[in-house]
This record gives structure tokens, sequence and C-alpha cells, in this order.
């Protein structure tokens, strides 16, 4: 598993990525999409060790700066956008120069490494072209002997920049496919930047969408994919039509109206004319604010006459803020059950436990039927981490008592509970504060 949590990259005093938050399962595939400048290229950069970054890039839980090269280099395989391929030098050879991290300083290649060459070159039909000089080579050739020179590395990781630049549709499609039949034989983890929406959009698992280094929108690519998305982001006029069950292709379609200031409405909304007896909020996003309106609903629903009970999965000893103060002065069942961002953890196995421990109550809550309004603050964290099972809080949200309303905060949360909500708003990070080193005002913003 890679997980990126906090990263920031800078070049000289121009910052390009902005406290990047960002969880890869082993075995998929992220392709990391956005417009030109997004950060793309520095994400993978960052993974492979290459640039300086604030903040933690983990893989299986060990971050790459502890790594030296050589370890580093048998963990995580890279192909750039254009692999430099010295003059003279043989396919073979080339691709050999991938099993550079399992030899020792002073020995040669092995028998054992030329088997794994010539298997590799086999598996991308390159066999054939194994004695012919690099500078030989076609723009497609070129580039399956770069991913056979990575895929000998063995490593777990594969990271790959722009695969298809200057390709024609069939190499595309033949390098793309190349790549996804590899992971799947070998359970490799890849993680790309494309610029392609449609490939991205059909061959990639999960979509990481970038914008001058901030994170938009991450999931699959029915939800990240969208006409809106692209407008807004991209200044982009396209459609995006459905490929398959999850797939999605975006065409360009220069009828459409250039993406502009939305239109002043002149008419009411359509009038709602289902009743319901309760419903579920899911407040998320790097943006402040998720639990500040949480709060606020809180606040609107004591004056209800509602009972209401808020459990915090994180903000507690030195994130206790003033709201619980405010909270059970207006009669709120408070309870500030985590132990504080994992950063600041000194035990995590004790951080997992109270954790697991704050779900226990807050699903003894919500079953009981005995509020009308139940707060999950900063619940996201927990699932994300793993020690929450999402299957388990949707099915207690979803066969909750009939006039339990749940709300549920923090970021990145995950497609099941987005999918399980009636309201999902999600909060971007324009501009911070802190990122300018100014301190929180205590009572204001922790």
């Amino acid at each position: 598993m890679v997980e990126l949590r906090g990263v920031e990259v800078a070049f000289g005093a121009v910052p390009v990525l902005h406290g990047l938050d960002l969880d890869v399962a082993a075995g998929s595939w992220l392709a990391l999409i956005g417009p030109n400048g997004a950060g793309k290229t520095t994400i993978l950069r960052a993974l492979a060790g290459l640039v300086p970054h604030r903040g933690v890039v983990a893989i299986g839980g060990s971050p790459v700066r502890k790594m030296q090269g050589r370890d580093l280099a048998q963990r995580i395989a890279m192909v750039g956008q254009e692999p430099s391929m010295p003059i003279g030098m043989t396919v073979s050879q080339y691709v050999l120069l991938g099993r550079s991290p399992y030899l020792s300083y002073l020995g040669g290649e092995k028998a054992a490494d030329r088997a794994i060459v010539a298997e590799t070159l086999d598996q991308l039909t390159l066999n054939t072209f194994a004695a012919r000089p690099l500078e030989s080579l076609s723009g497609g050739e070129r580039q399956r002997t770069a991913i056979a020179r990575a895929l000998v590395q063995r490593a777990p990781i594969l990271l790959v920049d722009e695969p298809t630049s200057a390709l024609d549709l069939g190499r595309q499609q033949e390098v793309l496919d190349l790549i996804d039949s590899v992971r799947r034989q070998r359970g490799l983890t890849v993680i790309s930047a494309m610029h392609d929406l449609t490939l991205a959009g059909q061959y990639a698992d999960q979509l990481a969408l970038l914008v001058a280094g901030r994170l938009v929108a991450c999931g699959s690519p029915q939800t990240v994919l969208t006409e809106e998305a692209i407008a807004g982001n991209y200044r982009a006029r396209a459609r995006v039509r459905r490929v398959g069950d999850a797939m999605r292709a975006v065409v360009p379609d220069r009828t459409m109206p250039p993406p502009g200031p939305r239109e002043v409405p002149r008419e009411p909304p359509r009038r709602a004319t289902i009743r319901q007896r309760s419903v579920v909020i899911v407040n998320t996003g790097d943006g402040k604010g998720k639990s500040t309106a949480a709060f606020g609903t809180v606040t609107r629903a004591v004056a209800q006459g509602w009972p209401v009970c808020v459990i915090q999965f994180v903000k507690s000893g030195k994130w206790k803020v003033g709201e619980e103060a405010t909270g059970r002065k207006l009669g709120v069942d408070w309870w500030s059950l985590g132990d504080g961002f994992t950063w600041d953890s000194q035990d995590m196995d004790r951080t997992e436990a109270v954790a697991r421990e704050a779900w226990r109550v807050a699903r003894e809550k919500v079953e009981s039927g005995a509020y009308r309004l139940v707060v999950l603050d900063e619940l996201t964290y927990p699932i994300n981490w793993g020690w929450i099972p999402a299957r388990e809080v949707v099915e207690v949200i979803q066969s909750r008592p009939a006039d339990v309303n749940v709300i549920a905060t923090g970021r990145d949360a995950p497609d099941q509970l987005i999918d399980c909500a009636d309201t999902v708003t999600e909060m971007r990070n324009r501009k911070h504060a802190f990122e300018r080193g100014v301190r929180a005002i205590r009572g204001i913003d922790f």
C-alpha cells in the first residue's frame, strides 16, 4: 500500500504540492489526472525519492525518505515520460540495467538475472529485438523497452509518467493493455500520470484529480469524470459517455457553450414532494468547515427540541475544541472518544483501539433510536485507515430507526458512505492561513 500524508513539494520558493493526502491500495491502478502544471509528475518523483518533500510518503508503512537507494529501487520502478536511452546500447543490454538494484557493487549479472530479462522480453514480444540498437526502435518499441527495464526490477510498485505520449491509438492501447496484464499477473500497484482522460477512465481503478497542486477529487472513474468537473477544472467543452459498467469516455464537443459563470437562476428550484422521516448527510473534502457545518445543524436540532448525540472519533486531548463545552451546555450528549490525530499518537495500537471503541459507542447510539440526530465527527479517518469497516458503517446507517438523522464528517469519504447518503457536500480548500504560517486562533480555527 502507498500512503501520502500532508505531502508538500516546493521548487525554491514556489510551492508545487499542497498538503496532499492519498492512499493507493496494493494491486490497484491509480491514475493522476489534471491540467498541465497540476503536480502529477511531481507526485511520481516524490514517490520515487527524486525530489525532497515535506510530510510522509510511505510504502507498506515505511517512509520513503528513510530508504536507501538500492532498497527503494527494489520497491519502486519508474518509467519516465521520455526515458533516456544511450546510443549504441542494445535492447537486452538496456533492459538488463533494471537488475542493477540486485547486483553487488563489484559483481556482474548472474544467469538468473539474464533469465529474468529473457522472460520479460518474451512476455513483451521484444525477444526478436534483443540485439537491436536502441536508436533503431520506433516510438512504441522504445516505450515497451522502457517498461521492460522497469519490470525486470521485480518491484511491487510501478510508476509511469504519460505512458502513451506520442503514440498512435493502437500503440496506446497496446502499451496500456500490457501494463494492465502484468499488473494483474503479478499483483503490481500501478500509479500513472495521464493526460488522456478517456484512457485513464478505462484502465485505472481510481482517479485522483489535481489542480494547482491540490487534490480536488479522488474516487472511481464514474464519480470523478463528470462534465461539471471537466468544465470547471480543465475549462474544456466535453461530453462524458459511459463505456461498460464502470469505464468512462471523454469526448470533446465544440458545439457546447464555453465554460463560464453559472447562469443567474430566474425560477425557483423544483419543489420536493418526497417526505422522509430522516436523512443521511456527509460533509467531506480537504477544506475547512466540515465539522463546523455539522455543529451548526446540531444547534438547529436542539432548537427544535430534538435529542442529539455527537461522537468525535479523532478530536480529543489537545484537539478538544469549544464546540464540546457549548454542546454540553445545550444538553447535547457529547462523546469525545478519539485519541487525537495519528501524527500526534505516541501509541498507535492504543489509538486504533480507542477508535474501535468510539465506533462501538456510535453504533449503540445510532441503533438505540433515542436521538433524532447523531453526528459522527471525523468518522472517515478511522474508516480509511482500515480500523472500522466501511461496509459495517453503511449497514448500521441504512438499518437505523426511521427517525434517526445521521451526519458524518471527514476527509476522503469512501464511496460506500457517499452512495448511502442523501446529501454530500465536498468542501474544497482554496486558501488556508496555515499555508502562510499563520497560527490558529483559539476559538476560531484549530
